[in-house]
């Protein structure tokens, strides 16, 4: 009994979701770090002396792109699957969100880390033998259970996250959700993001745009509302900044995956006990970074008005949500007991 406690509290306990956008993590002790999903290498000697490092990570590896080799490594939410630079900067990405933790010393480091619902299981093999190489124990768990245990919401709701690389969408029916529960799409973010891009190109040919402006201006002016005013946006031409009007653009765009949404969610809908199922439509949560996008909440309730009275919770932190809710259930659930969650490895240190 003795030596179990002493185990246990030996443990660290922290909540990780591997983003294809960003990256986030939380511990047991309130600490909280997020990153960009991005690596970079200096592509030569000079590069290594303009960056001061042989390796650029998140922010400094945007900022510093044009002289670095950049890896996305989280294609849809996961890890790339047999492209060695890219397991080699997923690897280099995991170590450097760990570093954020701030483990004490002695402490075992276990996470819970947040995955899309339908990741497949040879790109979560690749994640558990890439992080247990850095963590004492690693189990991974769906990002809408994870959401949904952060909310409370166990029975009886339907959870929606709108993420950059995946759309994922979960029933909790107060059990740990399956396959069967779960869906993803993925028409997510990056997809708006490309669209946007090249609407935006084939209206402003002499625009200088890149991924990374259009992704900004989508974070800032978002919507698939109408009548809200125009959305103007200075971009450069031939070098000389202009204001632009793109509202027509964000619209168009930001809806474009609308449809294929309100269908999976009328179908999860459906597939509730009927008399559980005017329950589930008030327990209906957006999150993930596009649930800010302005208008999903109302289209979705409209949607279902032939279904009833739908109630659309949107999460107050849609960057710490996914790690909030896989911390809690590491804090809430022995370490022990960690596999009956979802796939589990351990290092054996």
């Amino acid at each position: 009994m003795a030596k179990n406690q002493i185990s246990s509290e030996s443990n660290f306990i922290v909540g990780i979701d591997l983003g294809t956008s960003r990256s986030a993590i939380v511990t047991e002790n309130g600490v909280k770090g997020v990153v960009e999903s991005i690596v970079g290498w200096p592509q030569d000697i000079i590069g290594v002396k303009v960056l001061g490092n042989s390796i650029a990570i998140g922010d400094t590896a945007i900022e510093f792109r044009e002289l670095l080799e950049i890896s996305h490594p989280l294609a849809h939410g996961v890890i790339k699957e047999g492209v060695p630079r890219d397991i080699e900067a997923a690897e280099e990405l995991i170590k450097h969100i760990i570093s954020l933790a701030e483990v004490p010393e002695k402490k075992k480091i276990c996470g819970i880390i947040g995955v899309p619902a339908k990741a497949s299981l040879q790109s979560k093999q690749i994640l558990l033998d890439l992080t247990k190489k850095h963590m004492h124990q690693v189990t991974l768990i769906s990002e809408p259970f994870a959401v949904a245990y952060r909310e409370e919401r166990l029975n009886n709701s339907i959870v929606i996250d709108l993420g950059a690389g995946t759309l994922n969408f979960c029933t909790m029916k107060g059990r740990i959700p399956d396959q069967n529960n779960q869906v993803s799409l993925e028409k997510a973010g990056n997809f708006i993001d490309t669209l946007l891009f090249e609407s935006l190109k084939n209206k402003f040919p002499d625009a200088q745009l890149n991924l990374n402006i259009v992704k900004k201006l989508k974070e800032k002016h978002g919507t698939i509302q109408r009548g809200g005013g125009k959305i103007v946006a200075e971009l450069r031409m031939h070098g000389k900044p202009r204001v632009l009007d793109i509202t027509d653009e964000m619209i168009s765009a930001c809806s474009a995956f609308v449809p294929n949404m309100i269908e999976e969610i009328k179908k999860l809908v459906i597939s509730f006990d009927p008399e559980f199922q005017e329950e589930a439509m008030k327990n209906i949560i957006l999150a993930g970074g596009m649930s800010k996008v302005k208008g999903y909440d109302a289209v979705i309730k409209e949607a279902l008005a032939d279904f009833g009275d739908a109630q659309i919770h949107i999460i107050d932190d849609p960057v710490y949500a996914v790690a909030e809710g896989a911390l809690k259930i590491g804090t809430d659930i022995p370490v022990k007991y960690w596999s009956q969650l979802g796939e589990t490895a351990a290092s054996g240190k």
